[in-house]
């Protein structure tokens, strides 16, 4: 471990995140907005704009529904992957990083999205197990003991769940931006959390926060120029909801820098077997 360089705190990561983004803001948006807008496209040639009849469209064609879901994870899997390598300067320009995401680094992030995806609903399906037997004891036996066992089963389901999720957050990166195999980058990004947990933990709360209120003033402002329109043109009104894709390009860039800057900070003060970014 690397004792020279203390490692970043909270504030120094948003902050230098922020720079980063300040210094190379149109790139890193039309990056994390091509998921979003093709979203968008696919869901208006295969359901139609009007958002009243679009969700109902959905329900009568779930297979189209489904298609264009996969269609737009795969494609979020390869922009996320060229985000991550743009943001560290593998690539020049964005189509480069397309480009240069295209191939194995988009294969090692949906191979290990797929695999970190069974477990956690291997996991999931065990939790909701326990938690449905603690259930059926609470029914059967409705006392203050069986009471308190439900509520700590539920917390339990609660913690794995989020330990899962604050454990391996780093995990896309080792994945993008290294050659070692994939079960490696497990063991490895667990390790950059290990023993500093409640740290990591608080700064995804603070991003998600963040996150939160980007999408609650996106939706504020969406909701109202949406009214308006229906009462004039009711057609036209799916229009605005355009707005959703830079709203969600903001929220990509508001999570993921700061926690690509966390990996890098770690990676750097921990010495991991890694290619050395730029």
């Amino acid at each position: 471990m690397n004792t020279n360089d203390e490692e970043l705190t909270v504030g120094e990561i948003i902050s230098r995140s922020w720079q980063e983004i300040k210094g190379r803001f149109a790139p890193f948006m039309v990056l994390a907005c091509i998921t979003p807008a093709f979203g968008w496209l696919a869901a208006v040639l295969a359901f139609g704009l009007n958002p009243l009849t679009q969700n109902a469209s959905q329900q009568q064609h779930p297979f189209l529904g489904l298609f264009v879901t996969v269609l737009t994870a795969l494609l979020g899997c390869w922009t996320m992957a060229a985000f991550i390598l743009f943001v560290c300067k593998r690539a020049d320009t964005p189509v480069d990083a397309l480009l240069t995401a295209w191939g194995r680094p988009f294969l090692r992030l949906l191979g290990g999205g797929l695999l970190y995806s069974f477990a956690a609903m291997l996991l999931f399906v065990c939790c909701m197990f326990l938690f449905m037997f603690g259930g059926a004891w609470y029914t059967a036996d409705n006392t203050f003991i069986s009471s308190v066992v439900f509520i700590l089963l539920s917390l339990l389901v609660m913690v794995l769940l989020v330990g899962v999720f604050v454990y391996f957050c780093l995990l896309p990166y080792f994945l993008i931006l290294t050659d070692i195999s994939v079960f490696a980058c497990f063991r490895l990004a667990f390790g950059l959390v290990w023993g500093k947990f409640w740290q990591t933990f608080g700064l995804i709360l603070l991003l998600m926060l963040i996150s939160l209120a980007i999408n609650m003033l996106g939706g504020i402002v969406l909701g109202i120029l949406t009214f308006i329109l229906s009462l004039a043109l009711p057609s036209l009104a799916g229009l605005f909801s355009l707005l959703w894709i830079p709203v969600t390009g903001l929220t990509t860039l508001a999570l993921q820098v700061p926690l690509l800057a966390l990996y890098l900070d770690r990676s750097h003060q921990n010495q991991a077997p890694q290619e050395q970014t730029e």
